[in-house]
């Protein structure tokens, strides 16, 4: 093979790579697992194989057909090395942009062959390149946005993990239907240079871009509809704070009301010194007085409002209710995010605890920053030991990971946190640890 001809495969390979290699990075461009510089030269050392590879699939149809699935695999392989994201999320993306790929393929081949006619015998020639550079002028924007910013934006939403475990299956029959297509007419530039393939490829596609576009409708509304519970669980927790501070306010008056004669009633006993019926009183008086409880538990209104809550109910209970909590303005956890989570563990364990029927009761809550991570750590005394499925506890009425730590997980994952759960001698435990950066798969 002469030089021009491996400079022909080297350009036709740049044209097709880089592009879509954009295309498979946009959406996670958050999530990198390692620094920018190292991914490009791995990018590089990618495109070098390419270029061998394409090389060796001159060789016949069957070399051709076994190098495209070794080259699915080996996106895939680089897009779990490289990107920090959930694996059916990947696999939904890369499967969009080959089909992607499939459709440029066939239009620009088709179009090259009938404008050069000798590109037919030629596969990766610089006619090709040409014609490829002209399909993605016409098409990359369009590709691009809907990639890089409409599904960026549903990716890294978390509560919506349970529908990507189906969803790759949308672009994974597109994707094997074009590649058997392809292949069972005698390989790509056969299959190109026919208008009905050509035609076909079209249909297709504009079919399987109006499925993705209603796959990524339903989630936009499925991630509005729970960013809306959200919002409204957070109103909630205000309108709950509000209504205890008011309660508060009302005992305080009251007492205040009450304290002249309270103090009448306390010299009345002094002068006629009945000490007996003084420390009665006085036993009586501190029973009536509202629960010691702290007004304000943090400067944050929200996380305030919902630790009040479940103080409330915790005092109500006769639980031990212990909370120490320093949550800085400006951690990077939206308030939304954060009273979901701490509300779930909660009330999972104001829940264990009024399942305890001896013992004591008790909840121990602890959130601090350290070197600019949110630091979660929650205790509550449990009576009866959890069922687990490996590493995960599990709900004893559901048989799977009960629903509030299942959304402590999803979130904790958004966050770029770590979560870990134990049980030991009555006591079931709760640490994350949170970036307070959202990552881009959750």
């Amino acid at each position: 093979m002469d030089f021009f001809r491996i400079m022909e495969i080297m350009l036709y390979v740049l044209v097709d790579l880089f592009p879509n290699l954009i295309l498979a990075v946009a959406p996670f461009r958050d999530s990198l697992r390692f620094s920018e510089k190292f991914t490009a030269v791995a990018a590089i050392a990618l495109y070098i194989f390419m270029v061998l590879s394409r090389i060796a699939a001159l060789r016949g149809l069957y070399t051709a057909a076994f190098l495209s699935v070794l080259w699915i695999a080996l996106y895939l392989g680089y897009y779990v090395i490289f990107i920090r994201a959930e694996f059916t999320k990947l696999l939904f993306v890369l499967l969009t942009i080959l089909n992607y790929g499939s459709f440029t393929t066939i239009v620009f081949n088709y179009f090259a062959c009938r404008i050069f006619p000798q590109a037919a015998q030629r596969p990766y020639s610089v006619y090709i390149s040409a014609a490829l550079i002209i399909d993605y002028l016409i098409s990359y924007p369009f590709v691009y946005q809907m990639l890089g910013r409409k599904l960026r934006s549903l990716i890294v939403f978390p509560e919506n993990g349970r529908y990507w475990r189906f969803l790759w299956l949308v672009p994974a029959t597109f994707c094997l239907s074009y590649y058997y297509s392809m292949y069972a007419g005698g390989g790509v530039m056969s299959f190109s240079v026919s208008p009905s393939n050509m035609l076909f490829a079209v249909f297709f596609n504009l079919g399987a871009l109006f499925v993705t576009y209603l796959v990524m409708r339903l989630l936009e509304e499925s991630n509005a509809s729970m960013r809306l519970k959200a919002e409204n669980y957070q109103l909630g927790m205000q309108s709950v704070r509000y209504e205890n501070l008011k309660k508060r306010m009302d005992d305080a008056r009251r007492a205040r009301h009450d304290l002249r004669q309270t103090l009448a009633v306390i010299q009345a006993y002094v002068q006629q010194d009945d000490k007996e019926a003084l420390l009665s009183y006085m036993q009586s008086y501190i029973t009536s007085l509202p629960p010691d409880l702290p007004i304000s538990y943090c400067e944050n209104q929200a996380v305030n409002a919902l630790i009040a809550y479940y103080g409330e109910l915790a005092g109500e209970n006769g639980i031990s209710f212990e909370v120490q909590v320093e949550y800085p303005e400006g951690i990077g956890v939206a308030d939304a995010d954060a009273v979901v989570l701490i509300g779930n563990l909660l009330e999972n364990a104001l829940e264990a605890c009024r399942r305890k029927e001896k013992g004591r009761r008790f909840i121990i809550l602890r959130i601090q920053t350290v070197q600019g991570r949110l630091i979660i750590v929650m205790d509550n005394s449990c009576s009866v030991l959890p069922k687990k499925k490996g590493e995960t506890f599990i709900s004893a009425k559901t048989g799977q990971e009960g629903i509030g730590l299942s959304s402590v997980r999803r979130l904790a994952d958004k966050y770029r946190g770590v979560m870990t759960l134990t049980y030991e001698e009555g006591v079931f435990h709760v640490s994350l640890a949170l970036e307070g950066g959202i990552r881009a798969e959750n």
